[in-house]
This record gives C-alpha cells, sequence and structure tokens, in this order.
C-alpha cells in the first residue's frame, strides 16, 4: 500500500488517499485534504507476491523501481521494513439477499476466522455485518466467544446491500481503534454489488483511505459468473493495497495471506519528484525478476501549500 501517514514525515505538500476512479458509484466527487510537514518527502509502504501469489519477505531497493507520475524513481531516501508489527482486524460481513447461494460458506469462514486462529490475537478481531439500512457490530475484541458465535450463526441472508455505508461505517470504527505500528485491516466478505447506500462510492473509499485500512475481498458472488461486483471488490482491493480472493480460497489462506503480507511489508521514501499540482499515480514495478508483483496503493495528491 502507498502511505503518507500522519504518524511520520509527510511529503509538505503530497497527500495520499487514492483518487481511484472506480467503475462503482460516483467517484468524481471524492475531496481532497492535506497535511502539512517541513519535508517533501512521498512515503510508501508495500509488499510483493510471487507468481504463485505468495509474500516475498526479501528483497533490495535495486530489486524495483517506483512510478510516480510517469517518472521513474530509482533514487530513494530510506528503505526498511515496516513498523507495523501487529493486526487489528474488522471482517466485514455482507448478509444481504443477493449473496445467499453462498452465504453459509462465507458465514463459516467468519466462525473459523475469530475463533480458530492462533496468528491473531483474540483481542484484535471485530464483525460488522450489513444489509437492509444499517451495518451492526456484532462483537468488538470478544469474537471468540460462545455470545458471538451464537449472533453470528442466528445471521441470515436478506435484504438490500448497503455496501458503501458498510465501509464508511467500519472505517470509523476502526479509526477509533487506532494505534502505531498496528495494520489496520479489512476482511469483507461480499459479492461487491451495492444496492441502497447513502454514502457515495468516493466517499466510502476516502474513509477507508483515511483510516489507512486495507481492504482483502472475499468475492460471495457466483463464480461462474464474472459481475461488476467482482470487478468493484478486486478495485476496492487493489486501491487501498490489499488482495483480492475467491471464496473457495477460505478463511485460513486468506488470513495467513494478510499475516504473511504484514510481515513482508516494507517502506520506501523519497523527494517529491514533481510539484504538479493534482494527482499523482503511483507503481511499483520489478527491475530484475519480473515474476514479482508489488502491492501498494494508487497515488496521492499535490496541492500548493496556502500562506
Amino acid at each position: 500500500m502507498a502511505m503518507l501517514s500522519h504518524r511520520h514525515k509527510w511529503s509538505a505538500l503530497a497527500v495520499l488517499f487514492l483518487p481511484f476512479i472506480l467503475a462503482i458509484g460516483n467517484f468524481s466527487d471524492l475531496p481532497s485534504s492535506s497535511y502539512h510537514s517541513s519535508v517533501s518527502e512521498v512515503r510508501i509502504s508495500f509488499f510483493a507476491t510471487d507468481d504463485h501469489n505468495r509474500s516475498v519477505e526479501q528483497f533490495n531497493q535495486e530489486d524495483f523501481a517506483v512510478v510516480d507520475n510517469g517518472l521513474v524513481i530509482r533514487k530513494f531516501r530510506s528503505f526498511s521494513h515496516s513498523d507495523e508489527t501487529s493486526l487489528d482486524l474488522v471482517a466485514v460481513v455482507d448478509m444481504s439477499e443477493s449473496v445467499a447461494p453462498h452465504f453459509m460458506v462465507g458465514l463459516r469462514d467468519v466462525i473459523q476466522l475469530v475463533s480458530q486462529n492462533s496468528s491473531v490475537s483474540a483481542d484484535s478481531i471485530s464483525v460488522v455485518s450489513f444489509s437492509g439500512t444499517q451495518p451492526a457490530v456484532i462483537c468488538s475484541g470478544n469474537c471468540g466467544g460462545l455470545a458471538a458465535e451464537r449472533r453470528l450463526l442466528g445471521l441470515r441472508a436478506e435484504g438490500a446491500t448497503p455496501l458503501f455505508d458498510a465501509l464508511s461505517f467500519g472505517a470509523d470504527f476502526i479509526s477509533h481503534r487506532r494505534v502505531p505500528g498496528v495494520r489496520p485491516v479489512f476482511i469483507l466478505f461480499s459479492d461487491g454489488d451495492d444496492t441502497i447506500s447513502r454514502t457515495s462510492g468516493a466517499e466510502a473509499l476516502q474513509a477507508v483511505i483515511t483510516s489507512d485500512a486495507l481492504i482483502y475481498s472475499v468475492d460471495l458472488g457466483d463464480p461462474r459468473n464474472p459481475s461488476q461486483g467482482r470487478a468493484v471488490l478486486q478495485r476496492l482491493a487493489q486501491a487501498t493495497g490489499g488482495r483480492y480472493f475467491p471464496v473457495r480460497d477460505g478463511a485460513a489462506n486468506v488470513l495467513k495471506s494478510v499475516v504473511d503480507d504484514l510481515h513482508a511489508s516494507y517502506i520506501v521514501t523519497y523527494q517529491l519528484p514533481s510539484r504538479q499540482v493534482g494527482f499523482h499515480s503511483l507503481r511499483i514495478l520489478p527491475t530484475h525478476n519480473l515474476k514479482l508483483s508489488f502491492h501498494c496503493r494508487s497515488g496521492y495528491y499535490y496541492e500548493k501549500t496556502i500562506l
């Protein structure tokens, strides 16, 4: 994920929150924001995967180049392992009518996620569900208990799909739990089809970016019929620096990927290469091993300081 975090020295004028234009909702109204510092520096957090979609823990700064708004960056100010060492996981669970055919599979995955893992502390996992008109917190930090499991087993797939409202709700929820050194992650179980949200796609994505969270999306849609929802889930994951998974991969593999990606993450910084006002796109490309894929957020905004 590409990151210009207010917890670190940002570019004085570079703001990373992604105006990534998705083929969902209206993203043209995504508002900009700014953070100010005395250092003109871009800071990117990212990880790499190989051609088998496995995290790659060891590589060096000669193995990649950053493409910032079309300019190739090879000279970096710093390159180091990420300082995030633990996770704050929120499972965001679609329980609308449209996911009914695969709802029970997804629900079993959620229960496995919160009750049968040892790689993530139980008090760092929460579950938010959504359908109809109101997202709801099923459990927060106590999801491994019998009471939470009974609530999960009592869920039913019914109603409309407020996906964007749920992402905005989840972003607000996870922001209030923010702790330095802890990576916030949404594991989104959905088919990607929003039908009723008051929040636009742009507003929901901005909220997630502001919360610093990555989205790992798990597709509950029909795998035999590619849909717009699938594209939405893939692009949400890509936009935030996360990953997309079909439901058949299972919760254990998704969680393993989240943990592996955390341990394999790096931070790179470099001087702001251009003072062109507006959106600067970001990509990280391999320079030697072309089987590597690098995952980061998709850009940042540069704005002039108003004195």
